[in-house]
């Protein structure tokens, strides 16, 4: 019984395995799968001997075609270098292979059989990935600062002439404050007269709109450069600074105000009252909300399709929400699944990476929250951030 055990044992953890293929006329006539098949496919010698299909059925679609390919050249008697690929294991999960084969030839050099070294690779692609993740990451971190740089720059160089603009705008407000009177004084004693080839009784509160309109272009530049100063600033990574929710929100609307402007005329922000501070880091939760909103503006097939975002305080869980939800073309359930996954992505035709929800996810958890995407096709996405708040409001 102990001897039993120990085999049991040293089969759950075997993660290599042999398999014979025996040819005739160049055809495969027998084939014999090792008793290690357990531990790495979930099937039996005695399943592969019942059904000679079993083995290409488990393969998936996309990796099938190289797995027929290298099965034909080894009947052939080619050599050949080992094939990586995937398999669905007998209990749904899919676990990747390193498939070597040896073939052997009589006497004519006619090939007689080939065997077959099963390797379970599925660890090593796991930290492959895991790895290319970390290196996107530091290459999206190094762009991210080398960005920051530039907006850091480019909001300065703006902020010199629009400073002029606003000065000199609000000395021309006051002027023209000042000489109104003097002007309406005139047209009531001579008559109506021309101001730069147009009437004054009709130009007049044109050129008062127009100069109000100058200072509020001019305010909204200073307050967007800002903005992006704010963004830009290099961040700590500390977790511990007080976050007013509304204020994130609002600063990452104003930075993806011209996408949205572009993308919708239905676009409507509710920030709740009473909402308290939660701790964490500010400017990584303003990515989280403008990734969110990127999202949402990016799914919408026209722009009266609507885009709202609330904020609230669930009480009952002492919890701050964010909801972000749009009326965009929705996502596939069989997607669904998988739209937290690193580089996975549903617009790699538009550029897409893959990173932004993956990041945001990592970055709302990393706060103690959590990000839930809903989705219906053809009806729009919902995503929810919650996130703790650690004082009783």
């Amino acid at each position: 019984m102990e001897l039993e055990e120990r085999y049991a044992n040293l089969i759950d953890y075997l993660t290599d395995y042999i398999y014979t293929v025996r040819i005739q006329d160049g055809v495969a006539v027998e084939t014999y799968h090792g008793p290690g098949c357990v531990a790495i496919t979930g099937y039996t010698s005695e399943d592969y001997r019942a059904n000679p299909d079993l083995w290409s059925s488990m393969v998936p679609r996309a990796d099938r075609e190289k797995v027929l390919e290298q099965a034909r050249r080894a009947l052939a008697g080619e050599r050949m270098q080992p094939l990586e690929h995937r398999i669905i294991h007998r209990d749904g999960s899919t676990r990747w292979i390193r498939n070597t084969i040896v073939v052997t030839k009589d006497a004519a050099g006619v090939p007689i059989a080939y065997d077959g070294l099963i390797n379970d690779i599925t660890r090593l692609k796991k930290s492959e990935a895991e790895e290319a993740i970390r290196h996107q990451q530091l290459v999206q971190a190094d762009k991210m600062a080398s960005l920051g740089v530039l907006i850091s720059g480019i909001a300065h160089e703006i902020n010199n002439p629009n400073n002029f603009i606003l000065l000199n705008a609000r000395l021309f407000q006051r002027i023209w404050a000042d000489i109104l009177p003097v002007l309406d004084h005139y047209r009531e004693q001579s008559g109506d007269f021309s101001v730069a080839g147009l009437p004054y009784s009709s130009s007049r509160d044109k050129l008062s709109q127009s100069l109000d309109a100058i200072l509020q272009g001019s305010d909204r530049i200073q307050g967007i450069t800002k903005s992006l100063t704010e963004y830009a600033k290099h961040d700590g990574g500390k977790l511990g600074e007080p976050v007013d929710i509304n204020r994130v929100v609002a600063l990452a609307v104003t930075l993806t105000e011209n996408l949205i402007n572009r993308s919708t005329a239905n676009f409507r922000t509710d920030y709740g009252a009473g909402i308290p501070p939660i701790r964490g880091n500010a400017q990584q939760l303003e990515q989280v909300i403008v990734n969110l909103i990127t999202n949402a503006c990016q799914s919408l097939t026209g722009n009266t399709a609507e885009v709202r975002i609330i904020t609230y305080y669930a009480r009952e869980t002492n919890e701050v929400g964010v909801m972000v939800k749009d009326a965009g073309s929705g996502i596939r359930e069989s997607d669904l699944k998988y739209i937290m996954d690193p580089f996975f992505t549903t617009k790699r035709d538009r550029g897409g990476t893959g990173l932004g929800l993956s990041v945001s996810n990592n970055i709302v958890k990393s706060h103690g929250g959590s990000l839930v995407l809903t989705s219906e096709p053809g009806r729009g996405t919902r995503a929810i951030v919650t996130l703790p708040v650690l004082q009783p409001a």
